[in-house]
């Protein structure tokens, strides 16, 4: 932020206040104009299936907050679902409006995952985007592990994104402190298992304790399988939306961040209206296989429900070539 820039802080009801008020406090050090606009809340589990706003793509911000954010230099995201898989998030980028989002509700965490001096930024940042071009520049990629993950995807570059944590240039969109590359991949075949002590870090924001094997083909799961519960709670819960969109898989990818850990979550609260950690560093340690289910904007698919599933222990292979073996980046 710079003194002649404008920032925009979007809230609900459920946003941290004192988050807001060092927005507040930073900006005016820095004689930066500064104002809040509040939306409706969209809670994660608040409401059933036949809307369920804060679980995937159906959430939509009204035109008046859109304008204000669009005349805005930079947008700080405090909602609770945040507007990730929405089409207005693109109208605001188009606009040349940087947008963070910070998800994370316990302060420690968020200065922890975060890089402050300006050479440790651009090293995270030349990072980020060299995975990212890795990923743009594949064909193929292939994930596996040692539970019996084995499915293969097609890379589609357009979609390919790096997430480096800040937000420094126009039409930048990022979530605070996270380190990650992903795309919108086609021609999804093969199996997932979901082992235990993976983490399921929407909707549920817990770890997995029984595995789930997803046969996923065309892009699509068309089983889940397992003798536990927690293959049990996920198809019931994927049913109870009558929606074959929240059967798609969405994006794939890694996290790249060192200062993450997949225990973390263990530590504290995890529940995302309260003081929950699990969006946050769930989606990024380092050497993590991220991928998900339901919303894909580059499709038009804004559907109700969203997974992100965080595993261990995957290698990602991308034209044959590991990037990350059985959970440790190899490719600088």
């Amino acid at each position: 932020m710079t003194a002649d820039e404008t920032i925009a802080l979007v809230t609900d009801a459920k946003s941290p206040r004192e988050f807001i008020g060092a927005c507040f406090a930073a900006a005016e050090d820095l004689d930066a104009d500064v104002f809040e606009v509040q939306v409706p809340e969209y809670g994660r589990n608040s409401v059933g299936p036949e809307i369920s706003e804060g679980q995937g793509g159906t959430l939509r911000l009204p035109d008046g907050p859109v304008e204000a954010c669009k005349h805005a230099d930079m947008v700080f995201d405090f909602t609770l679902e945040g507007f990730i898989h929405v089409p207005e998030r693109g109208e605001i980028r188009d606009a040349d409006t940087r947008i963070l989002r910070v998800g994370a509700r316990e302060p420690h965490y968020l200065r922890r995952l975060m890089p402050w001096e300006p050479e440790e930024a651009q090293r995270v940042k030349d990072r980020v985007q060299r995975h990212r071009d890795l990923l743009a520049d594949a064909d193929e990629m292939r994930i596996t592990s040692e539970y019996g993950t084995d499915v293969t995807m097609e890379v589609e570059p357009y979609t390919a994104f790096d997430s480096y944590g800040f937000a420094d240039e126009p039409g930048k969109w990022d979530v605070w402190g996270q380190n990650m590359v992903s795309n919108y991949p086609s021609n999804v075949e093969g199996t997932i298992v979901i082992a235990p002590s993976d983490y399921n870090v929407v909707p549920f924001a817990d770890y997995v304790s029984s595995a789930i094997e997803c046969v996923v083909e065309d892009n699509y799961i068309v089983e889940i399988n397992g003798e536990g519960g927690d293959a049990e709670l996920m198809r019931g819960h994927l049913e109870s939306y009558d929606d074959p969109d929240v059967w798609a898989t969405s994006h794939f990818g890694w996290g790249l961040n060192p200062n993450g850990t997949f225990y973390n979550m263990a530590l504290h609260d995890r529940a995302p209206d309260q003081t929950g950690v699990s969006a946050s560093e769930g989606r990024v340690w380092e050497g993590n296989m991220l991928w998900s289910t339901g919303p894909n904007t580059h499709e038009d698919r804004y559907a109700p429900c969203h997974y992100d599933i965080a595993q261990k222990n995957c290698s990602v292979y991308l034209d044959g070539e590991p990037v990350v073996e059985q959970g440790e980046v190899v490719v600088d």
